[in-house]
């Protein structure tokens, strides 16, 4: 089974190159990652590596043209979730592959019929381990609920995830094992977990809904 890290963030972004980022991850047991950035295409990595730019604060007047730009540039483009209204929006816009940062969306800023729309369309939620590393208390608590609401919506329509890092420093970094456990806090389906470390490496192309059989 593939294991892909679905978001590191090398320099300039983060503070780690590509290509110790790549080295790191397969010192992990990562099969791939996917860096989001820019990323030197003279380097030979250590593991598969997929490019993607990172939409933030796009208004959604604009998507159609950023993702033009991007997908002359990059294998992947990544969104900023926002409002329910935004997010309908980006995962009907032709070349979105991935909705990120689902965790700071308001309350039902990803509904049923976001989820039912990603399904149909193919475009992947991502899910960072970091908030359930890095926050405490009442702010790790609202994570856990809004991915336990994304992993139930997923059970039904049965959209894909991608599950990542989202590193900039290499202590950021867990293994597949470490993410499976901690993401283990809000789904107890294993084989979900694991066939989500590999979905990024097969989204660009995607032909339909996740099944397992």
């Amino acid at each position: 089974m593939q294991f892909f890290d679905g978001c590191v963030l090398p320099y300039p972004s983060g503070q780690v190159s590509s290509s110790r980022f790549a080295r790191d991850l397969q010192n992990l047991g990562f099969s791939g990652c996917v860096m989001c950035g820019t990323v030197p295409e003279e380097i030979l990595y250590d593991v598969p590596v997929l490019t993607a730019r990172y939409l933030t604060d796009i208004q959604p007047r604009l998507l159609s043209r950023e993702i033009g730009r991007s997908a002359m540039e990059h294998d992947l483009v990544y969104v900023q979730a926002g409002d329910a209204g935004f997010n309908r929006t980006a995962i009907q816009t032709t070349g979105i592959h991935v909705l990120t940062d689902v965790q700071n969306t308001p309350k039902d800023g990803f509904d049923r019929y976001c989820a039912q729309l990603a399904a149909e369309r193919g475009v992947a939620i991502d899910l960072s381990v970091r908030p359930l590393v890095e926050l405490r208390d009442v702010a790790r608590q609202k994570v856990i609920r809004k991915y336990e609401e994304i992993f139930t919506l997923q059970n039904r329509y049965e959209f894909p995830l991608v599950l990542s890092s989202h590193a900039s420093e290499i202590w950021h970094l867990k293994s597949p094992r470490e993410m499976i456990r901690l993401f283990s806090l809000v789904c107890d389906d294993e084989d979900l977990l694991r066939s989500s470390l590999g979905t990024v490496s097969q989204v660009k192309n995607w032909v339909g809904p996740v099944r397992e059989v």
